[in-house]
């Protein structure tokens, strides 16, 4: 099943300024009508409960129709220069500049990048920075340099200790619009604001929002926080090799057989699919982490080989962007996966995969390193500017691992199955990708398995057996171009499953079982029968399934064993075998059948003492009827 999770886009703006202010790009749409300006406040659109925002107020303003005038915030000039509001401004236009090179004093010769504070005092010079500062954070038109501009301010509101001018957290009785007041619930004073989306519902489903910038007139403003989706599946393959469903294309996103459930038979190697797409507000990371967390049941042996990983622009037709090298994803097992002493998992196998490539902030023991997916999907052009690599597109990319694991002896038998779980986590914070993560809601897949049991009598009975017990050989049809058997027009082979011996006592009885089976052509055949029995008929049968192909939890719905009179599987033997599920129960699993062996008469034979027998018997007849003749003629002369 698909995962949606929902993630703020980054909404950054700042009202317009006249003559000595600067311009930006106002949250005004279609929808502000909804949500009506508090006067006085801020009004986040669209929180959900357990938001929480903070405002910080960076300048004041005076207005006089469209007019604005920007001013420092403090009593005096020291206070105004001193202030830690001013510090942050400086300090964020100065380091966004260092990456934009924005020139930030047009009037002046020469290309000035940065801006100072001044050591002075007086009115004059405290004026002139006031208006050179406002001037400069004009500059930063467009949304990549308003970004920058705010991703910086965010940082230095923090290192200088800009007080909190008002906050609030979302709650049940929210609704679409969170004011934020000041303390004690007092009007925020008009002027220049950074609103910081500090914390959100822990629900795992959404990013943080980018920071905003926007200016608070006596009206209120309204700030718009749009949603990006983004969508995680886990997926498994699912065939019936006796019907030759395993097509060449098989593990592959061209497949059409990729569900959310499956079953296999022992030493399948399974294919897996991880995909996950991107937030519409990709843009607007600095790097952004990328990585798949799954979870294998123990009865699935992963094969780390096989792990591949694409970027798909699923548009019309597919196009592989790009096929990832071993340099630019990473895959992480887990420690505390384990395997016993014949290599078979203990307990679940986890494993992670991280996309991007390598990258690293700090350095020493503040190095902090992490797979950047910005380093797959960008590249650098002629110009020495960092451009998109072909085909790739926000809105139709997906990043897809496949991935290949064997079903092994530790495979849980029906209903159960073998469930498998995994999720999608990317950087929550679109000013600061190098944040933490967040992670959506685990996807599920499961792959079943069955268990083939004969019930093994002599004469109809569990006692008096003989001493040599049968054993049992279990075959199953695989189509084959060149095959020497032909059902239904399908020409294939008899593929053997597996030989098991009879065992068992007279009190439990005897049986022969083949375990971790999946649908399919089989036949059956008594193999190593014992002295003065006759052997078994070969049976034919079809094992079917039907389990929940889309589903958040995937079930075992029906298992239907069906005979057949002969090897051609034309003509059904008596009624097949149907497990249902019950609506609050399960499906063992378990197909069951009683094979009775009949012990035989000895055919009559020549040469041996019997004849011999037989004629001095049949002489001694003839002596005493001659006898008994002579007697009778006597006693009629008489």
């Amino acid at each position: 099943m698909k995962k949606v999770w929902r993630g703020f886009a980054a909404a950054v703006s700042a009202a317009a300024i006249a003559a000595t202010g600067f311009i930006g790009a106002t949250s005004a749409n279609a929808d502000e009508a909804t949500v009506t300006p508090t006067p006085g406040a801020i009004t986040i659109k669209n929180p959900i409960e357990g938001d929480q925002f903070k405002a910080y107020q960076l300048l004041g303003v005076t207005i006089d129709d469209s007019a604005y005038a920007y001013k420092l915030l403090g009593a005096d000039n020291a206070a105004k220069i001193d202030n830690p509001a001013t510090k942050a401004l400086v300090n964020a236009i100065n380091s966004a500049n260092a990456t934009a090179e924005l020139d930030l004093d047009t009037d002046t010769d020469g290309k000035q990048t940065t801006i100072s504070i001044p050591t002075q005092r007086d009115d004059n010079t405290v004026n002139t920075f006031e208006q050179k500062l406002v001037k400069a954070i004009s500059i930063f038109t467009g949304d990549s340099n308003m970004r920058l501009f705010a991703q910086e301010l965010a940082k230095q509101v923090a290192t200088q200790n800009v007080p909190v001018a008002g906050e609030a957290t979302a709650d049940e009785n929210t609704g679409n619009a969170l004011v934020i007041k000041g303390e004690g619930n007092a009007a925020l004073p008009i002027g220049y604001y950074l609103v910081d989306h500090v914390d959100q519902a822990n629900t795992g489903n959404r990013t943080l929002s980018a920071h905003l910038v926007n200016t608070l007139t006596a009206a209120g403003a309204v700030l718009d926080l749009k949603t990006a989706t983004v969508e995680f599946e886990k997926k498994v393959e699912d065939w019936n090799e006796s019907l030759g469903d395993k097509k060449k294309n098989s593990g592959t996103i061209d497949s059409d057989a990729w569900q959310d459930s499956a079953d296999h038979k022992l030493r399948d190697e399974v294919p897996f699919m991880l995909k996950g797409s991107l937030p519409s507000n990709y843009a607007n990371y600095d790097v952004f982490q990328y990585q798949f967390s799954d979870t294998l049941s123990e009865g699935l042996t992963l094969k780390k080989d096989s792990i591949n990983v694409q970027l798909v622009n699923f548009g019309t037709p597919n196009v592989v962007v790009k096929n990832l090298t071993a340099d630019e994803f990473q895959v992480v097992l887990d420690a505390k996966n384990n395997t016993d002493n014949a290599g078979l998992p203990v307990g679940a196998t986890k494993f992670t995969v991280k996309v991007g490539t390598e990258k690293t902030q700090g350095t020493g023991e503040n190095a902090v390193t992490i797979r950047d997916l910005k380093g797959v999907t960008s590249t650098k052009n002629s110009e020495g500017k960092i451009v998109d690599i072909p085909n790739f597109s926000v809105a139709n990319t997906k990043i897809v691992v496949t991935y290949k694991a064997r079903v092994n002896k530790k495979a849980v038998i029906g209903t159960t199955g073998n469930p498998n779980k995994a999720n999608l986590s990317i950087s929550e914070n679109p000013d600061n990708g190098w944040d933490g993560l967040i992670s959506t809601p685990k996807d599920i897949v499961i792959v079943f398995t069955y268990k083939y049991t004969v019930n093994k009598t002599f004469n109809g009975r569990t006692t008096n057996v003989p001493a040599q017990l049968p054993s049992f050989l279990l075959e199953k049809f695989i189509p084959a171009k060149n095959g020497t058997v032909n059902i239904n027009g399908t020409p294939g082979n008899w593929d053997r499953v597996a030989e098991t011996q009879v065992d068992g006592n007279s009190t439990n009885g005897y049986t022969a079982s083949f375990s971790h089976l999946d649908d399919g052509y089989y036949k059956l055949s008594e193999t190593n029968v014992p002295a003065g029995y006759n052997p078994a008929a070969d049976k034919f049968f079809t094992v079917t399934a039907e389990h929940e192909e889309e589903s958040d939890n995937p079930q075992l719905t029906k298992l239907t064993v069906t005979y057949y009179t002969d090897a051609s599987f034309g003509k059904v033997s008596g009624n097949p075998i149907v497990t249902n599920k019950p609506a609050d129960g399960t499906i063992a699993g378990t197909i069951d059948v009683t094979i009775d062996n009949k012990s035989g008469n000895e055919l009559p034979s020549t040469g041996g003492m019997g004849t011999t027998i037989l004629y001095a018997a049949g002489a001694a007849i003839v002596l005493i009827a001659g006898i008994g003749l002579a007697v009778t003629l006597r006693r009629r002369q008489a």
